[in-house]
Order: C-alpha cells, then structure tokens, then sequence
C-alpha cells in the first residue's frame, strides 16, 4: 500500500511541474508578445539580374509581428562594392510608425535605388539592411542578396588578318580571327564557322554558292573549349585560292557562337572582305609588217596578250614617233577591256625613214588598270627590223626593189615617147 501511495504522489507532483512550466510559458509568450517584433523582407529587384553599369531598385517589406507598435522607425541600406546609391538617394529613410501586428500586404513597403558599378563580376552580391525604432539602437535585419550578371558576354573578334597583303590565285593564305572575351565569366564551346560552301534555297529549286577557297589541313569550322575573361585567342585557317578565281574582293560570311557560364548560348554574324589581285601581265610584240626597208610605207601590227589572273581594264596605247619614222595613222589606240588569258590587235600606218639602217625602235606607251582599279603604265621599245638584199628578197618572197616593174615603165615610157615622137614627124612631112 505505501508503494502505490508514494507512486501516486510522485505522479502528481510531476503533472504540477508539467503545469507550471506550460503556465510560465504562456505568460513569457504573452509578455513577449507586447513588444514589437520587425521583421524585414526582400521583395524583389528590378531588373533581375542586373547588368554592370546599370541601376537596380531593391525593394522590402518591413513587418511587425508584435502586438505593440514601433514608434518613429528608421530604416537603411549600407552598401559595399559593387553597390552604392544612385543620384540623390539616402541611405536613411523614415517610415513612421508600424503598428501592431502590420503583417502581409499591409506592410510598409521601402525601396531604394542603387548604381552597379560597371567593374561588378557576374554573381551574387549582398547588401546589409537595418532599422531604429524611437530611442533604439540600429538593430541588423540580415544580408540580402543582389544578382548581378552582363547583359552579354561579349566574345570580341580584334582583329581579322592574313598572312599576305594581296591574296594571289593558286596559293594558300592564312586567315586567322584573334577573340578577346571581353565578359566576366569563362565562355565555353566558341565555334567559328566560315561559310564557304552555302546552299540557297529559291522558289524553284535550291542552287549552291560556292567561293574561290578551300580549307587545307582542317574543315570551315574550328572551336576553342574555353577562354577566360580577359583571354585572349587566336584562330586560324589555311585557305587555298583557286588559280581561276576572279581579282576582287570576295565577301565570306563567318558565324561564332559560344555559351558563358550559366548556360546562355550567344551567336554572332559577319562578313570577311578577302581581296583577291592577281596582277596582269600584258605582253606586247610586233605581230605583221609590211614594212622590210628603209623608205618603205606600210601598216605595223601589235599583237597585246594578257598572260595574268587579273582581267585588264581601260588599256590604252599611245606610239611616240621619233626620227627614224612617221606615224601617218592616229597615234593612240583605245583597247579597252582585255580578259585574262585573252589578246586583242592594234595597227598602226608607218612611213620609214630613208636614212634608217637596220631597225627602227617603235617607243609603245602602254596604260592600262587591273580589275581593282590600280593603275600601270609601261613603255615598251619595239623593234621593227629592216633588210636589204638578199635577206630583203627572202623576206618578200623574192621580190626584193621591184626592178623588173621599173623596167616594164621605162620600156612603156619609151614607146609612148616613139609613138608621139612618130606622130610629129608624120605631121611635119604632110605639111
């Protein structure tokens, strides 16, 4: 029996602690509650993320749990890199006086605006908020963070450059593209394609563009796995130029894309201009005579080959006459155009000099442009060469100075002057 008892009365005093302690509870919770109890929130920042350079509002929600109100509050931001306020914007602002039990939507509500530093890095930032009510001390809410990301990695192409100044037909140029990542995080797969070899796509059917260069060693595409801020990189290509490809720029377009660290994927377009000039190769030679002596007048043919990849705008010839002869036909020759691996004609009407011995030398001015517009100009001596004798009459098939044609005229002058002569003397003896 004084077992039972004694368990019954140990069970009893424990129910009354039990009591006691959720009473004292009660009341500490009940006293707790009459005081203010602030609670601050980040409800957003706009815009999200925010780029470097740019201006970000953070705005907050200042609640108060507590049944008693919290008179004449403060509140501000304390900033660090890459934070600071933008303009005339305070750091402290007074909200007044957050009643009781001011939760949710009936909050006070605070924002700032603040300037990101054009230096800021891609990630999270934090900001500090605090708050004061009446005769208080600031009191520390907690850090909140900021996001801050470039509005877009930039992968920067310096420089387009080749290993010639002028690309020349049927020979293999470098082309290399040096990238920069101008972003502040790593950006990932750059892949530069150049299109070389395009399908177009019409209406009626599809036709394909394909320009004058080929890849050697590697395809039209090339990638980097990687490049670091501030890296730099260079990527090449060795492009053969068919030795039929026309003198002149030709347009290649290029693609780049890349990812940075979050995942985005960018894609950049643009053209390289590649100029292409083979030089002309104008070769000039004395094609007919009729012209094998000294004294003789005939007609001279120049015979103009263009040997060069480049095709031979506006040529021009002008001959400069000198003692040994006169140009009796107009001096100056307009070709024109004269297309690679092709050959035109000019004449011009000589009378040589009596005095002239074995050549005469024909000073041929030439002008002329290449298919990109530069301009040559050349003198070319040519040599007309004379002959006499033997040599002559090889040269005009035998016929050498016309001797017999010279006797058959004085014979006929002859007979002409007997036949008149006989005339008279039949007058003279009628009469």
């Amino acid at each position: 029996m004084d077992k039972a008892k004694n368990k019954r009365i140990m069970l009893a005093n424990v129910l009354i602690m039990l009591l006691t302690v959720m009473l004292m509870a009660d009341i500490a919770s009940a006293q707790i509650a009459q005081f203010p109890q602030i609670t601050v929130t980040l409800i957003n920042q706009e815009p999200d993320p925010v780029a470097p350079g740019n201006v970000v509002e953070v705005k907050f929600r200042v609640e108060n749990e507590g049944s008693d109100s919290s008179q004449d509050m403060q509140v501000k931001l304390l900033t660090k890199f890459p934070f600071s306020m933008y303009g005339v914007e305070n750091e402290i602002q007074n909200i007044g006086t957050v009643a009781g039990y001011q939760i949710g939507d009936d909050g006070v509500k605070v924002k700032w605006n603040l300037l990101v530093d054009s230096n800021a890095a891609t990630g999270d930032n934090e900001i500090e908020f605090w708050y004061k009510s009446k005769d208080g001390v600031w009191t520390k809410s907690g850090d909140y963070v900021i996001s801050v990301q470039s509005r877009e990695a930039v992968l920067a192409i310096n420089q387009i450059k080749t290993d010639q100044e002028n690309i020349v037909p049927g020979t293999v140029t470098k082309v290399s593209f040096m990238l920069e990542n101008l972003a502040d995080n790593t950006l990932r797969d750059i892949n530069l394609n150049l299109d070389i070899y395009t399908e177009l796509t019409t209406t009626t059917s599809i036709t394909f563009r394909e320009l004058p260069f080929t890849p050697i060693g590697s395809g039209n595409e090339k990638t980097l796995k990687m490049l670091a801020p501030g890296q730099s990189e260079e990527i090449s290509f060795d492009l053969f130029t068919d030795a039929t490809a026309e003198s002149k720029v030709h347009k290649v377009p290029y693609t780049l894309t890349y990812y940075d660290d979050a995942g985005n994927d960018f894609s950049r377009e643009g053209v390289v201009g590649l100029l292409i000039e083979g030089k002309p190769e104008l070769s000039v030679n004395i094609e007919s005579t009729e012209i094998y002596r000294s004294g003789a007048k005939g007609v001279v043919e120049f015979k103009l080959v263009n040997k060069g990849f480049s095709d031979i705008n506006f040529l021009d010839l002008i001959l400069l006459e000198s003692n040994d002869f006169k140009i009796l036909s107009n001096p100056e020759v307009y070709i024109g155009s004269l297309d690679s691996d092709d050959y035109e004609t000019a004449e011009y009407t000589l009378l040589v000099s009596k005095d002239a011995e074995d050549k005469v030398v024909l000073p041929l001015k030439v002008e002329y442009r290449d298919a990109n517009g530069h301009l040559y100009t050349k003198e070319i001596p040519l040599e007309l060469k004379l002959f006499s004798g033997s040599e002559l009459k090889q040269r005009t098939n035998g016929s050498g100075f016309p001797w017999g044609l010279v006797i058959i005229i004085i014979i006929l002058i002859a007979i002409i002057a007997w036949i008149i002569y006989k005339r008279k003397n039949n007058k003279k003896k009628k009469e």
